[in-house]
């Protein structure tokens, strides 16, 4: 009774474990060779698609059979929530698969964003509304710069997320790093955060999970990137947790020009779409 009762306590001081990552990974009911496609071989080729356990990183994003918005919203919700999950084991893959991803979400994010901004005018400068109405090149003057606003920062936070990534790898490869060439995917699916931590996602939290879960996955834009950083830096390129934090500020420096010519383009593009 006393052995009994000690293992009850035991268990019930355990944290509940959090199985939500797990859509990451699939377990395959034979695992085969990717070159030959013999369950006996060892591996003919120099990189495997699987764990030597033959797990297989799936990301949802990626998995046929889902839902479009299933899928972009489970992988926001990873690479946001679970960041260091999420970034420690990303697999190799389409570059093209998560440029489409990223595109989403900063679209989706920016409109939402826009949308804030626009309310905000509105309480502002209650006689615009009126303003636009009556003045047709005023109306027509602030539709194209919007649109063309919302179309040039899509592709800017899309740059700067990639920009990201790549430096993540050039610093790593300084420090010893290995497993290089995803760091451009890394960029691309960190763009689930600004949809997950944006007013638009920050809305849906709170209508499916509460206030509560909002509040709590609002700072996360600032949390997430440098727990995803170093979750790659030590997944990805085997680098020592000290070594991976070096690595990631190296990487803040080299983002540092490139997001300023970016930047500098994103307001040329929009100036001149304003002419």
């Amino acid at each position: 009774m006393g052995i009994r009762g000690s293992a009850d306590a035991r268990s019930s001081d355990r944290v509940p474990r959090d199985d939500s990552a797990f859509d990451l990974i699939d377990v395959p009911a034979t695992v085969v060779c990717a070159g030959c496609g013999n369950p006996d071989c060892l591996g003919c080729v120099l990189e495997e698609p699987t764990n030597q356990s033959g797990v297989v990183a799936i990301i949802p994003w990626e998995r046929p059979g889902l839902g479009f918005w299933r899928r972009l919203w489970q992988t926001s919700t990873l690479a946001t929530v679970h960041a260091r999950t999420f970034f420690s084991a990303l697999p190799e893959g389409e570059v093209a698969t998560a440029l489409k991803f990223a595109l989403v979400c900063e679209a989706f994010a920016v409109s939402g964003l826009s949308l804030g901004i626009a309310l905000i005018a509105l309480i502002a400068m209650p006689s615009l509304p009126a303003l636009l109405l009556q003045d047709t090149a005023l109306r027509r003057t602030v539709l194209r710069g919007a649109l063309a606003a919302m179309f040039v920062l899509v592709l800017t936070m899309v740059a700067l997320h990639a920009i990201h990534g790549l430096a993540l790898d050039a610093a790593a490869r300084r420090f010893g790093g290995r497993h290089f060439g995803r760091g451009l995917r890394f960029g691309l699916y960190a763009c689930g955060w600004d949809l997950v931590t944006l007013p638009f996602g920050l809305l849906l939290t709170a209508l499916s999970g509460g206030f509560a879960a909002a509040r709590r996955a609002a700072p996360l834009g600032l949390t997430a990137p440098a727990h995803a950083s170093q979750a790659f830096l030590i997944g990805m390129h085997g680098l020592s947790p000290e070594t991976a934090r070096l690595a990631a500020r190296r990487a803040a420096w080299f983002t540092l020009g490139p997001v300023l010519l970016t930047l500098a383009l994103a307001v040329a593009g929009v100036a001149a779409a304003l002419r």
